[in-house]
């Protein structure tokens, strides 16, 4: 039986984009832990049996929308807090990429979406490092992209 090909939390990255075509986004590396969430939201009817009227409805689910989300936390680097501040004031989408940084062969490739920050808090506890988390919405589509192959 094939083994799973678990990969390092270091092969998932996030990216910053200047706008949705950016090529060459910017890895935002105070990031340290990183969770990408996908959800599909359904309508639900209830509904009877025509062959037997006296049993129990059953539940059917119709899909209605998908959304996602991002949540981020880390060391506060100031300039970087900075910038996560701004895009979080300007009340206007920032573009990420999310990296699987391996090889096609691996399953690599990368998301790539728009995001609203819903919160940003940056705290210390007893003097020690300054940390950050944040809650990022995804606004609109979130598109994946197989790795080139032979590459990550």
């Amino acid at each position: 039986m094939a083994q799973p090909n678990a990969f390092g939390g270091k092969d998932l990255r996030v990216m910053r984009k200047s706008g949705p075509a950016d090529a060459a986004p910017k890895f935002m590396g105070t990031i340290t832990t990183k969770g990408l969430t996908e959800t599909v939201e359904y309508d639900d009817a209830t509904v009877p049996n025509t062959d037997n009227p006296d049993a129990v409805w059953a539940r059917r689910s119709l899909a209605k929308g998908t959304a996602w989300s991002v949540s981020i936390s880390g060391v506060a680097d100031p300039l970087a807090y900075k910038q996560m501040r701004a895009d979080m004031k300007s009340g206007v989408p920032t573009y990420l990429q999310i990296q699987v940084a391996k090889p096609l062969a691996q399953g690599g490739g990368r998301w790539d979406g728009a995001v609203l920050y819903e919160n940003l808090q940056i705290q210390s506890d007893a003097g020690g490092v300054v940390k950050f988390t944040g809650q990022l919405r995804g606004d609109g589509d979130l598109d994946w992209t197989d790795a080139a192959a032979g590459g990550a």
